[in-house]
């Protein structure tokens, strides 16, 4: 029988830590920590299945309170969610390179919150996120090169492109490509996650977004939710 959901929520901000509460109330069992430290402490009496974290609490940052969770046994292995600044592609990017779970920024909605929990912790494995299927150019800059690749799907977290190019896992590249012939365009950085490669032409490459902001995260969303059919994508 699978455990009960369990939600350990981590933020140096009291009210943040209440509404977060009654948000995930009806998701699980939710423990409240102001800092690393007493987070750590709850963990070894309730190991927790999702633990919620600030990027910046007052005692670690947030790669360094997912990599105490994630190297420890002792805490269960939990996901983890980190929080990052609305204006700040440098938390999105520091947090998925610590192996964060999920980025979600602040200022948080409860929707995208509760969504977040149920896909990280109805299922053995993180079910991945809603995905648009697209056939669009994307441009790819990588050692020093700009070429041209096609981007298949995208999703919130990431995207699946073909690459004229033989890339390798956890290499970082820069992306840009638009979402229709009118939107301005997208253009984060990003982490190679998986390959598929292929002997008669380009390899099929699956990316996660490192540098990316708010703004551009909600655009993908209302993107994907409105424009093509969605399926889930693995793993962003």
């Amino acid at each position: 029988m699978a455990r009960p959901t369990r939600i350990l929520l981590v933020d140096d901000v009291a009210m943040f830590r209440d509404l977060g509460k009654v948000f995930l109330s009806r998701s699980g069992a939710v423990d409240l920590a102001a800092d690393a430290a007493e987070a750590l402490e709850i963990a070894k009496e309730h190991p927790p299945s999702v633990v919620i974290a600030d990027m910046h609490l007052p005692d670690l940052d947030g790669p360094a309170i997912c990599h105490a969770f994630k190297s420890d046994p002792a805490y269960g292995f939990p996901r983890i969610v980190l929080l990052a600044r609305a204006a700040s592609p440098a938390d999105h990017a520091a947090a998925v390179r610590a192996g964060a779970d999920e980025v979600l920024f602040k200022p948080l909605e409860r929707e995208s919150l509760i969504l977040t929990v149920r896909r990280l912790t109805e299922h053995d494995a993180p079910r991945g996120l809603p995905r648009a299927r697209v056939e669009r150019p994307v441009e790819i800059n990588a050692r020093g090169l700009r070429i041209t690749g096609i981007l298949r799907n995208v999703s919130r977290g990431g995207l699946f492109i073909d690459a004229p190019l033989r890339l390798r896992k956890t290499e970082e590249i820069s992306v840009a490509f638009h979402l229709d012939d009118e939107a301005p365009a997208v253009s984060p950085t990003a982490q190679v996650v998986w390959i598929q490669p292929n002997d008669a032409g380009p390899d099929g490459i699956g990316l996660r977004f490192l540098e990316i902001d708010a703004p551009t995260i909600d655009r993908l969303e209302h993107f994907v939710s409105d424009h093509y059919p969605r399926s889930q994508s693995v793993p962003a």
